[in-house]
């Protein structure tokens, strides 16, 4: 059981780090393509990856770290249009290369936190604001919306 357990969460963390190569792969496009919608009333790149880094920094924060320090969890549910639209505006205000190093560097972070953790510590459930918070659901749930992400930016890709 707990070599399952393990290839379980290396397979997870492969998956949630397929994320880091494809910023990489954004890292060859010029401004004007980071500041293009990716389809007709839809975000931009900038937009998408400041999104995505802003989620991963909070998560990060609130929760992954606490559990590894094993410190109580701060996470708060959020607003999520309202931080979704603070994360596009700091997108706007921020460097692109700056974007690139913050999100390759938070998800870096989160990917080796986890992978440092005990087993009990990984599987554990944990309490956040009265809802429990388990990271293999975490990841679960942050790879499909990856998934998602990339789907579209790969689309937008594609046409360039």
């Amino acid at each position: 059981m707990s070599e399952e357990i393990m290839e379980s969460r290396d397979q997870l963390l492969e998956q949630f780090s397929e994320w880091i190569g494809c910023i990489m792969k954004l890292n060859e496009y010029d401004e004007d393509v980071w500041n293009e919608e990716i389809a007709e009333r839809k975000w931009t790149l900038r937009e998408i990856v400041s999104h995505m880094m802003l989620w991963d920094k909070y998560f990060f924060e609130t929760a992954i770290e606490k559990i590894y320090k094993e410190e109580k969890l701060t996470i708060i549910h959020q607003d999520f249009d309202e931080f979704n639209d603070n994360a596009k505006e700091y997108g706007k205000r921020t460097n692109i290369k700056q974007l690139i190093e913050q999100s390759m560097n938070i998800r870096e972070q989160i990917i080796q936190h986890i992978r440092k953790l005990s087993e009990e510590a990984y599987l554990a459930s944990y309490l956040d604001s009265g809802e429990p918070f388990h990271i293999p659901q975490y990841l679960q749930d942050f790879i499909w919306h990856d998934q998602h992400h990339m789907g579209q930016l790969n689309d937008f890709i594609a046409r360039h």
